[in-house]
């Protein structure tokens, strides 16, 4: 699944917004959307069960370390050119599948962005007032 993510995020670097070093700026973008997708639902997670949310410093440890994590398995171990010259993959043997989700992935990692922290606060709130008394 993150094969294919990463070949069409490569794509759109390399076709779309062509750029020097299309494999380093797909790899930071991968790891970027990729720890939105991962920050946000733990963040509300943690709220909900536990009142509690991320501070910032956790927030990109938890960025940085996805980063690297992806900087090593795709850019230090060629993973990413192997992927892009050789294999190709794609969702269910689809061009448009793999485009279609890869697009969706991108906007839910950006509705994340966008709404997680007034979603967190919502549910503080409402933590909140169901435990003061009245």
């Amino acid at each position: 699944m993150m094969d294919v993510f990463y070949y069409y995020i490569y794509l759109f670097y390399a076709k779309v917004m062509p750029d020097d070093y299309p494999h380093s700026n797909t790899v930071w973008a991968l790891g970027f959307i990729f720890s939105l997708i991962i920050n946000c639902p733990l963040d509300m997670g943690l709220a909900y069960f536990f009142s509690y949310t991320l501070n910032i410093f956790q927030l990109i440890s938890i960025t940085a370390l996805l980063m690297l994590l992806f900087y090593f398995k795709y850019y230090k171990s060629g993973r990413g050119k192997q992927i892009v010259k050789k294999e190709k993959p794609k969702f269910f043997g689809s061009n448009t599948a793999s485009i279609i989700l890869t697009i969706l992935f991108f906007l839910i990692s950006m509705f994340f962005l966008f709404f997680s922290a007034d979603i967190v606060r919502e549910i503080l709130e409402k933590k909140k007032a169901a435990t003061s008394p009245m």
